[in-house]
Formats: structure tokens, C-alpha cells, sequence
């Protein structure tokens, strides 16, 4: 069987700008909250920015568990000797 191509999902923007930019209201522990803020402010960035990039990355890291997912189901479960021989034509 063909293995799947799945499309690369889109990189976020280092700072989002969208005019079509929905507000929302969330609740965050507010340890993590401060947390986030004083890195966010570090960087030189705002905490929507911040919110808007973490979001996309969990989607494209779902979407990449998703294609592992369903390799697996069809190949069976990738082991340390694949991931090797990945991993040595990365490094070509």
C-alpha cells in the first residue's frame, strides 16, 4: 500500500497581525499566567501573539501525531532500528 500524504500544516507567523482575529475569553492558572507574561515580555512579544503561536504549534503537532498514528496502523509500530536509519539520512 501507498503511504499517505498528508499536507504540511502552515508555519505561524513569528507575530500574528490578522484583522480577522477573534477575541475569546479563557481562564489560566495564574502562576502559569505570570509566568507566561514575564517570558512574553522577555521576548519582546505580546501574550496574544504568544497564545495565537502555542495554539498552532499544539495543532501541528497533532496533526503529525495523527500521520504517525495512522502509519502505524497500517505499517505497524515504528522501532528503534527505523528511527536509526531516519535519523542517519537526516544527518546526510
Amino acid at each position: 500500500m501507498r503511504a499517505r500524504r498528508y499536507p504540511l500544516p502552515p508555519q505561524p507567523r513569528a507575530r500574528v497581525r490578522s484583522t480577522k482575529a477573534k477575541k475569546i475569553s479563557i481562564t489560566v492558572d495564574p502562576t502559569v499566567l505570570r509566568e507566561v507574561r514575564e517570558v512574553v515580555r522577555k521576548e519582546g512579544k505580546n501574550l496574544s501573539a504568544h497564545i495565537s503561536e502555542t495554539l498552532a504549534r499544539d495543532l501541528r503537532r497533532r496533526r503529525l501525531q495523527q500521520i504517525i498514528d495512522d502509519y502505524e496502523r497500517e505499517h505497524g509500530a515504528i522501532d528503534e532500528r527505523e528511527l536509526r536509519r531516519v535519523r542517519e539520512q537526516w544527518k546526510d
